[in-house]
């Protein structure tokens, strides 16, 4: 009887986590595609949502991830430079806490000079060289973990398109750059449907604006 009773137990403590599981794989995905994919408007309700999750699920490493690429797609849709700053700062700190939880890890070094783009920007003549160190450092560590991954030649396009050409950038590069992320996009499985997958529709636009 008793062992009857512990299998039922168990049985119902399965369905329960299977169900919970299930419940965070769809919150996920859900939020995850809205990050990458809403190109208008503002995302602080969906990085809300997903800080929300991140809160809960404090040995995953992907919401964590999330709210910290929220935050930095969020500065590029805002002018002032101080809240900006505001906001990137507390992407860093989601990112520290996406990296204690996993480690050398490609594409949160990715996120880290995504990141110090994005510092970069608010301020590229006093800010250069702090965060253009940071970002090739990351990227390098990027490239050392998982050079086919296809959002390092994103980024290092992007940085090329914008950089002036007496300081290095080239449009011309950079369309190279984007024609090998688009390649490497198309060899490129994402292990979950809720894993970062951002860089191809970008890559795209900017290689229409060559036309």
């Amino acid at each position: 009887m008793k062992k009857m009773i512990l299998a039922a137990v168990l049985a119902v403590s399965t369905l329960a986590v299977n169900a919970q599981r299930e419940k965070y794989v769809a919150t996920m995905i859900e939020l995850s595609t809205g990050l990458q994919t809403q190109f208008e408007g503002s995302l602080v309700p969906i990085i809300n949502k997903m800080e929300r999750v991140a809160t809960v699920e404090t040995k995953e490493w992907l919401p964590q991830y999330w709210v910290a690429y929220g935050l930095i797609g969020e500065t590029f849709r805002m002018n002032g430079s101080d809240e900006k700053d505001v906001m990137l700062d507390k992407a860093e700190s989601f990112i520290k806490k996406a990296e204690a939880i996993s480690p050398k890890n490609a594409e949160i070094e990715i996120l880290k000079a995504h990141f110090s783009s994005a510092k970069l920007s608010v301020d590229p003549m006093s800010r250069w060289q702090k965060f253009g160190a940071m970002y090739q450092t990351a990227l390098t560590e990027a490239e050392d973990l998982a050079p086919e991954n296809p959002r390092i030649d994103y980024l290092k396009a992007t940085n090329l398109y914008y950089t002036p050409e007496n300081f290095g950038g080239s449009k011309e590069k950079a369309k190279v750059l984007f024609e090998s992320s688009l390649k490497k996009y198309d060899a490129y499985k994402s292990p979950s449907e809720y894993s970062p997958n951002w860089g191809k529709a970008e890559s795209m636009y900017f290689l229409s604006l060559y036309k």
